[in-house]
């Protein structure tokens, strides 16, 4: 997203989709809209305090606006464009951040979010992070042995894997005798998990968790190639992910 670039809803650009506004949180449609009608009106925006200024908005949207990126295209440091917005971190009375009364002439010199640090606050904003994946986080802490989704398909019938990622999705269809089957998605894409129910009811509080790594073996059918779990571990990312879609 960005708060010169986009639209209030997602849009083309190039060989890319330009998020809309309305999709970053405590923005919202009507915001959003306001955000593009004042720019289309009076010109692009050259800083966050300026946003702010031209169009009112409350310190919660702009905060969440630049830890979506959606300034990234004037200010490239985030902490400075928190700065720059006039957002101190610290609460008000209602425990809502509050704005400074001018900071636009004695902008510091500050460090800039961490990549991951970036991520987590695309995640926390938007629901998805646009350039990349949290698996490219949390890969490196795991076992070389442990496959990305993308490999799955290439893997011998029966043969055991170990595969790790995000459960985007969780089925529970009835009579199925308890068998669940879960969504993983990676950095590469996602691979299908069948869990039968006595490894779910041992599992259960494990498949709650935002990373899991699950250990099983290839089974195709159908033309479809799943990995028949046979052990679910939790991986701790320290990153709040949007919910997963259960269905019954």
């Amino acid at each position: 997203p960005c708060v010169n670039r986009s639209r209030v809803m997602c849009i083309p650009d190039g060989s890319s989709v330009r998020l809309g506004l309305r999709f970053i949180g405590d923005v919202g449609a009507e915001s959003a809209k306001l955000i593009v009608e004042e720019r289309e009106r009076r010109g692009p925006y050259a800083s966050g305090s300026e946003m702010a200024q031209r169009t009112g908005m409350k310190p919660p949207a702009v905060r969440s606006l630049v830890m979506a990126g959606a300034f990234d295209g004037i200010t490239k440091n985030r902490r400075e464009a928190l700065w720059e917005a006039g957002l101190h971190l610290r609460p008000g009375k209602n425990g809502q951040m509050v704005l400074a009364i001018s900071t636009e002439d004695s902008v510091p010199e500050m460090q800039d979010f961490s990549d991951a640090e970036k991520m987590q606050g695309e995640y926390a904003t938007m629901g998805i992070y646009p350039r990349g994946h949290l698996m490219e986080f949390v890969r490196p802490s795991l076992d070389p042995g442990v496959l990305v989704t993308a490999e799955v398909e290439k893997r011998e019938e029966s043969e055991e894997v170990v595969i790790a990622g995000w459960p985007v999705a969780r089925q529970h269809p009835r009579g199925r005798d308890g068998t669940v089957f879960v969504t993983i998605e990676d950095e590469t894409g996602d691979a299908q998990v069948i869990i039968w129910r006595d490894l779910f009811a041992k599992h259960r509080r494990e498949l709650s968790n935002q990373v899991i790594q699950v250990t099983g073996y290839i089974s195709r059918w159908d033309g479809m190639t799943n990995v028949i779990a046979t052990g679910v571990k939790a991986i701790p990312s320290g990153v709040v992910m949007p919910p997963s879609h259960d269905w019954h």
